[in-house]
């Protein structure tokens, strides 16, 4: 079994660069391996559970029988949906807080001139204020 959290990892383009769509994964516990989940992820969880579903909550526990090259797994294989055990952590959700916060933010430039597309309070705000960095 691969025993592992739903996450999502989001990518910001540089200038002129094609945006890349958000990639649902599933990272290993205690780990820093995670697989691709490929497929309709809103689909799978409608039919497989029965609870809602929460990104860096939902856990999933997979057999490795469903793995396609040990890094994918097909949310729309029927068998995924029958197979796959859903259940949730358990731990607090942090909620918006006042205080001081040591964070490093890097906005690089490269030696053409190319950056990301968003401002430094743009930046500033998704990393604050984005609802999947206060998840602990």
């Amino acid at each position: 079994m691969f025993d592992c959290t739903v996450l999502q990892i989001a990518s910001m383009p540089a200038r002129g660069e094609p945006v890349t769509p958000h990639q649902n994964v599933c990272k290993k516990n205690n780990d820093e391996s995670y697989i691709n989940l490929d497929g309709n992820i809103d689909e799978f969880f409608s039919k497989a559970s029965s609870f809602p579903f929460e990104m860096g909550r939902t856990q999933l526990s997979i057999p490795t029988s469903l793995l396609i090259d040990g890094m994918h797994l097909n949310l729309d294989d029927p068998r995924a949906s029958e197979t796959v055990v859903i259940s949730r952590r358990h731990s607090r959700r942090i909620g918006h807080r006042i205080g001081t916060w040591n964070v490093l933010a890097v906005r690089v430039i490269d030696s053409t001139g190319d950056s990301p597309t968003k401002s430094k309070r743009q930046l500033g705000t998704d990393i604050f204020d984005d609802s999947f960095n206060l998840v602990s």
